[in-house]
């Protein structure tokens, strides 16, 4: 192929009736984007991977005569791909293309895409100046892909095979394999990529509960409950219930929690989040001794008279 690549400036040409862009748009693409499995490109001995440039015109041509642009284009491309169906069969641009291509001595290296239409026979579907040159010539055939019957995927594989002068057979099954180890591949990448996000793009949520020791006691001023850095303001004497997220990134890192109030013995702690979605924490709030006398932790001695 570094040969073609000497002597030919296109690998092909695309031949088609405009009302057929659409085909050829995706014929094109389809084989620029088409990558040599490595047994074959390391048999044919090529640097470059794709088969890149595929040729197709795009100006809004009219019937006449071919102009010296594109003729240029036909000879510098080493195959030509005629999409035939009952547009370009009667297209008269199309036909002369096909001519020019079997004057240069071409004839083998055209390929024929056929799409199939209900009241036509393949041979009705090739463009007027291969019709005519078979009729002409007898004896000669050039046989096309039918798209209808052959599918997308394989008539792409076929066009290769025919451009790399490869079996098909073997080309479509080192495909097949090839197309399985990228569907693995992506799986692994896909699965890779699920991880991260779960990780570092979705967050855990801490459900915090703060329940208070009272005692029927006095409350103190408001608690301040620290969360990484972030202060929450909470109210002592009553449950609290605190929902903060935490980053993705964060699940396996240690939260520390610090919590003061007046009259609560300070909780300074820290958590990991861990690898769920939601973490259920309780923080149990005692009194501290300011006031331990009220509580039972000092007894006052009463002496009654002694009656005679």
């Amino acid at each position: 192929m570094e040969q073609v690549n000497s002597l030919y400036r296109c690998f092909a040409f695309i031949s088609y009736s405009h009302r057929d862009m659409k085909v050829a748009k995706w014929l094109q693409r389809k084989l620029e984007g088409f990558r040599l499995p490595t047994q074959i490109h390391n048999d044919i001995d090529s640097k470059s991977r794709y088969l890149r440039p595929v040729f197709r015109d795009q100006s809004d041509l009219n019937a006449g005569i071919l102009g010296d642009e594109l003729r240029k284009h036909l000879e510098e491309s080493k195959f030509l791909i005629i999409i035939c169906s009952i547009h370009s069969a009667k297209s008269r641009w199309v036909s002369d293309e096909a001519k020019a291509f079997i004057e240069m001595g071409r004839l083998d290296r055209i390929i024929p895409v056929i799409i199939p239409d209900k009241d036509c026979s393949e041979q009705e579907l090739f463009p007027i100046y291969l019709r005519e040159y078979f009729r002409s010539y007898p004896d000669r055939e050039l046989l096309g892909i039918n798209l209808g019957e052959t599918g997308k995927e394989k008539t792409i594989i076929r066009i290769v095979s025919k451009m790399l002068d490869v079996s098909f057979d073997s080309l479509w099954k080192r495909h097949l394999r090839q197309k399985r180890v990228r569907i693995i591949s992506s799986s692994v990448v896909g699965a890779l990529v699920l991880t991260a996000a779960y990780f570092f793009a979705i967050p855990v949520t801490l459900d915090i509960n703060i329940d208070a020791e009272t005692a029927n006691l006095p409350t103190g001023d408001k608690a301040y409950l620290n969360i990484d850095g972030g202060e929450y303001g909470l109210k002592t004497g009553v449950p609290q219930f605190v929902q903060i997220n935490i980053p993705g990134y964060k699940r396996l890192s240690r939260i520390h929690l610090h919590l003061v109030s007046q009259f609560y013995n300070p909780i300074d702690t820290a958590v990991v989040p861990g690898f769920g979605l939601r973490r259920v924490i309780t923080l149990g709030m005692s009194r501290d001794s300011t006031f331990a006398v009220f509580g039972g932790a000092a007894s006052i001695p009463i002496r009654l008279p002694v009656l005679r």
